[in-house]
């Protein structure tokens, strides 16, 4: 995936893309954030293809329904999925949702299935196929025909009428849903065969295709792009599940969509943060090199290897560099679009809360000796990361004598989080040549 491309596209209205939406339940949301993007990027579609919610969602698209589409992701719930029964008035908050858990479980046990219902009532109020019809874009779905073991890509222009939204329940009847059936046949969600159809838009005669991918379960076949102009755009933080409805979820990963498809574009700068582009500052940057302040300052003049992470290695940018290691390693709110100024002052509040943190961690004694950094080490790595920033770490090391303990999370740190020295420079750095540089 394209993170941190400096291009800037032209779009020509006569050359229009096929749009390649993979299917993940609820993570859907990132499509409608994607597509907000493409059309503030004036970039021409003509073709929508998808799987799951992505076939749901390009059908939305193939009709026109854009402001729909942005209601119905503001005010998505599992209800509108599945029937999980009546609310019950009265019952404490989570008696509530025992009470409903026990009627999904019921429907699964009795019906082999989640009842779907509320699914297709929601379809069926938004979606007119003779609309869609009517239009004349090119839309295509993916699913798996299991009474014949075949997987069936389906355009609009070979199905029946009055079977659009047939299709699309069957492309998203993820197992452990009543499985659907169309004359006769039982269908299952499309991606146990390619949750990420590009393949069936390359069958198509597609040449000029956009993907998005949301990393849904399921398989996801390895594109083959030669011959083709192809923009693959994909999540680039890992959160939720397919019935993961939490509200703060659904509007950020619906944000993280928007903000990664214009990273993709080069409308936006950064690794793991959206920085809005600055080429003043980074020559500001540049030109202050001698006043920054060791390592910094060398590191401008004679760069080394292993200062910044390999990925970021040959990239010129170096103002961006420091400040997407320095947020990085205090854990700076990832899914926003910053200006370079906004992110330099987020950096400095964050830095100044983690050295206070650790200052009480230091001064309570919880961090003292290195059985207790062990100890407190061993509590913090859980699911493969630090809960706390690996800046506030660094400092409990620090504060640590010298020993096995400290080398050993200088090690750790080193091997999981190559950003670090690039932030460590920076926390370095002269605060009034900073504000200098990278303020307008």
């Amino acid at each position: 995936m394209a993170t941190r491309s400096k291009r800037r596209y032209k779009f020509d209205p006569e050359r229009p893309y096929c749009l390649v939406l993979g299917g993940g339940g609820a993570k859907g949301v990132y499509h409608i954030g994607a597509w907000r993007a493409l059309r503030e990027l004036g970039v021409p579609v003509n073709a929508f293809i998808g799987n799951s919610i992505g076939a749901v969602i390009a059908a939305f698209l193939a009709q026109g329904l854009e402001q729909e589409l942005e209601e119905l992701g503001a005010t998505m719930r599992l209800e509108s999925v599945v029937d999980v029964g009546p609310e019950r008035e009265g019952l404490p908050d989570g008696a509530e949702m025992v009470s409903r858990i026990r009627k999904v479980s019921r429907s699964l046990v009795r019906k082999k299935g989640l009842d779907t219902s509320p699914f297709r009532k929601l379809l069926e109020k938004y979606l007119d196929e003779e609309s869609v019809r009517a239009r004349g874009l090119d839309l295509g779905v993916t699913t798996v025909n299991i009474s014949d073991l075949s997987p069936e890509e389906v355009f609009l222009d070979s199905m029946p009428k009055g079977s659009l939204i047939d299709y699309l329940m069957a492309s998203s009847a993820v197992p452990g849903f009543i499985l659907p059936k169309i004359d006769g046949k039982t269908y299952v969600d499309g991606g146990v065969y390619d949750n990420v159809p590009y393949e069936t838009a390359r069958r198509r005669g597609y040449r000029r295709i956009i993907v998005v991918d949301i990393s849904g379960a399921g398989v996801t076949q390895k594109p083959e792009v030669e011959g083709s102009e192809t923009i693959y755009i994909k999540n680039s933080i890992q959160m939720g599940g397919i019935l993961d409805f939490d509200r703060d979820f659904l509007d950020r990963f619906t944000r993280l969509g928007y903000l990664d498809t214009l990273r993709v574009f080069g409308r936006l700068w950064g690794y793991s943060y959206f920085l809005r582009p600055d080429p003043e500052a980074e020559a500001r940057f540049r030109g202050a090199a001698a006043r920054l302040g060791p390592p910094l300052a060398e590191e401008l003049v004679r760069p080394a290897k292993g200062f910044f992470p390999d990925r970021m290695r040959l990239d010129g940018r170096l103002l961006l560099k420091c400040l997407d290691c320095a947020a990085s390693a205090l854990h700076v709110e990832r899914i926003r679009e910053y200006g370079y100024a906004e992110l330099a002052a987020e950096i400095a509040r964050r830095k100044a809360e983690e050295e206070e943190r650790a200052a009480k961690a230091i001064g309570s004694g919880e961090a003292k000796g290195a059985a207790r950094l062990e100890k407190l080490l061993a509590a913090a790595w859980k699911d493969g990361r630090f809960e706390k920033p690996p800046y506030f770490y660094l400092l409990l090391a620090r504060a640590t004598p010298l020993g096995k303990a400290r080398e050993a999370l200088h090690l750790l740190l080193d091997r999981i989080f190559p950003e670090l020295n690039a932030a460590e420079a920076w926390f370095k750095a002269d605060p009034k040549v900073v504000e200098r540089v990278v303020s307008p």
